[in-house]
């Protein structure tokens, strides 16, 4: 008894001293501020709100001051956003009020530098970040080189839509030329330095990649190039005197070619060989005066490694300009032809970087020109006065928890929203005990380039988030494997292939080379996939593959004993012994589709129903017997829904909502110093 007084009392006193430390407590509320100030402005893009969690950081005089330059440095990258001129106030002040704090401080000279403040040289007006559409759905393609215009071809007709920057307005040029089924497949188009013609790729009806030319209203069409063997031809830039068409040409998975494609007969000329996968991913350009050759792609390594390259049009004299062990992606050179500028992620955050280029040289330094870019942000085009439109994509959507009967089929606790750091959350799964609910972060689309998302893991008890960094680009279709210290999913490190994820240690092992849905048996060594809407096994130990069954779907699931999957042909739900068999339907006829689980004892197979995409459910949850027995709808209906998942509780359960996509239109003004700074 003595004993535990004792205790109670020490326990009392600590409490004592931190309710009674304002420091700590402070401190405390410094980081909550924080957190949810990042989040506002990441997830959500609300600056304001997020500007005014940062001030209270920076009022607190309790708060370190790391944490106070830290919230001025967003209070700046907030007000850079929104394209406003406190950004160099804030900046200054950091500066100025925290000079300790050297990483901060040095990160804020940049971009005073970079804003034309006292930072920096003052030889411009400073660059601005302005949003041009709030809306800007359906627009997209490419600026045209006056700068006027930004178009793309309309999929179905072949129609030129176009977007006038000045007015706001939308027009067609109609397509008076042919348009096969095989053009609405193009992925890539590239217009002519005088914007009178455009190149994009198409494929014949054999499936031969092709690259065809033709006027902006259709006329004029032709095949330019169409060889056999070739996976794609992906037309990326024209000379400036239209005589040369620089294309991106794959032969099979791990060999591209940069080439050259005479427009007036078709001709081919090899620049440079690359053995690298991702390499058709990424950019190449001529420079504005035809003489040069700048590219980037990803090369081997883990994680990827990315450089800009230069060379001579003819493709002699290649260099790496701004090297770096970080990943740098190409954007453009800039109007003048007197830099390149480039995406790269070597501070941390993908940032806009540029470098000097003289006579297919690099001088100096790169510069850092913007902070937190995003990666994924579709870069349209310079115009002519060096501003630089691109467009932002980002994703809507949320994170639900509750609880539910599922012997009744009632609602015990109503859905409520679980706040995540970063952007929409997707494809949530509980840990095999329930300890931890796993999910991928959807911070950004997956465009030209690599996938951003993040591997969250989320204490049930603590709600404490964690990032696995990103060893696998393009994560998706995960499991956690039976022991729950390590995940299974799809990814590319290098090639595409099923991965193992120590949640610990983020160390990756390649099971396999392809497959979707993968899930490992309790053994350890039988992985589970689907292939081809197969339904396959694989022995880690040998290699060996066979097949379980043919189903009609990708979605199905593994018994908690591994000895079964359950799993959808033709509308209904059918078990199968994992060595094969005759199957055993439970049930059809509730829905077209269902996204399928088992409970974690067995006793249940959990089928979300939905109707049309994979990605639109219908919001109906059904409880059905494993054994076989009458399916019963849970009291549960949410629009949206996109995953469900049931804790190894059978009570508790969590859903994320796609509530769609937003797109914006912004402009980067003050790229390029005035003409008459350049003359002197």
């Amino acid at each position: 008894m003595k004993t535990i007084k004792t205790s109670f009392i020490i326990i009392l006193t600590m409490v004592g001293l931190i309710l009674s430390s304002p420091e700590i407590f402070s401190q405390q509320t410094a980081d909550q501020l924080y957190e949810k100030a990042l989040y506002l402005e990441e997830a959500k893009g609300e600056m304001q709100g997020a500007i005014d969690l940062y001030n209270k950081i920076v009022e607190n005089k309790n708060a370190d001051q790391s944490s106070q330059a830290k919230a001025l440095l967003h209070i700046g990258m907030c007000y850079e956003k929104l394209g406003m001129k406190e950004a160099t106030k804030a900046y200054q002040r950091l500066v100025n009020s925290f000079p300790d704090q050297t990483e901060m401080v040095a990160l804020a000279k940049r971009r005073l530098t970079a804003l034309g403040g006292s930072g920096g040289t003052g030889g411009t007006k400073g660059l601005v970040t302005r949003r041009v559409l709030t809306d800007a759905n359906g627009i997209g393609g490419a600026l045209s080189a006056d700068g006027k215009y930004i178009r793309s071809i309309d999929r179905e007709t072949g129609d030129m839509v176009q977007f006038e920057v000045a007015s706001g307005q939308r027009t067609r040029i109609t397509n008076r030329g042919p348009w096969s089924e095989t053009d609405k497949s193009y992925e890539y188009l590239a217009f002519s330095r005088d914007g009178k013609q455009i190149a994009y790729n198409s494929y014949t009806k054999d499936g031969v990649p092709q690259v065809l030319i033709r006027n902006l209203d259709g006329s004029g069409l032709r095949t330019l190039y169409s060889e056999k063997g070739v996976a794609n031809a992906l037309p990326v830039d024209w000379s400036s005197d239209a005589g040369s068409i620089l294309a991106l040409c794959s032969r099979d998975k791990s060999a591209s070619e940069l080439t050259l494609i005479s427009t007036a007969d078709g001709s081919v000329r090899v620049l440079r060989s690359i053995t690298s996968p991702k390499f058709w991913l990424q950019r190449a350009s001529f420079s504005p005066d035809g003489r040069f050759v700048a590219f980037s792609f990803v090369g081997e390594g883990n994680p990827p490694h990315g450089d800009v390259h230069l060379m001579n049009a003819d493709g002699r004299n290649e260099v790496v300009v701004a090297g770096h062990p970080a990943e740098d992606k190409l954007i453009r050179w800039t109007p003048d032809g007197r830099s390149l500028v480039f995406l790269s992620d070597r501070s941390g955050t993908w940032d806009i970087w540029t470098v000097s280029i003289t006579g297919g040289k690099q001088q100096g330094e790169p510069e850092l020109l913007k902070k937190d870019f995003a990666w994924d942000s579709m870069v349209l085009g310079f115009a002519p006065d060096g501003s630089l439109y691109y467009g932002t994509q980002s994703s809507s959507g949320r994170l639900y928890n509750g609880s539910v009967d599922l012997e009744t089929g009632k609602v015990l606790m109503p859905p409520v929203t679980v706040t995540t750091r970063t952007g929409r959350p997707s494809q949530p799964t509980w840990s095999p005990d329930g300890s931890n609910l796993a999910y991928i972060s959807r911070r950004g689309s997956i465009t030209n380039g690599i996938a951003n998302d993040l591997l969250t893991i989320r204490s049930a008890t603590t709600g404490e988030e964690r990032f696995l960094p990103p060893r696998l680009n393009y994560v998706s279709h995960f499991s956690w494997a039976p022991d729950g210290r390590s995940i299974i999913a799809l990814g590319i490190a290098e090639t595409a292939g099923i991965f193992r994820i120590d949640t610990e240690t983020n160390e990756i092992t390649r099971l396999a080379d392809q497959g979707l849905f993968p899930k490992l048996c309790p053994d350890g060594k039988t992985l589970v996939f689907v292939g081809e809407l197969i339904i396959r096994k694989r022995n880690l130990d040998t290699g060996e593959e066979s097949e379980v069954v043919k189903g009609g779907s990708m979605y199905y699931d593994l018994s908690p004993d591994g000895r079964e999957v359950v799993f959808q042909v033709d509308g209904a739900v059918k078990t199968v012994s994992l060595n094969g068999g005759e199957p055993r339907e439970l049930f059809h006829g509730l829905a077209q589709n269902y996204k399928l689980g088992w409970t974690r004892d067995g006793r249940y197979i959990i089928a979300q129903a939905f109707d049309g995409p994979l990605d639109t459910a219908s919001g109906e949850i059904w409880r059905v017997p494993a054994k076989g027995g009458t399916p019963l709808k849970l009291d549960l209906s949410i629009p949206k829904m996109e995953f469900f998942t049931l804790h190894p509780d059978n009570r508790r359960f969590a859903f994320a909502t796609n509530e769609g996509t937003k797109e914006e239109l912004w402009v980067l003004e003050n790229f390029l110093p005035k003409k008459e700074t350049i003359n002197k």
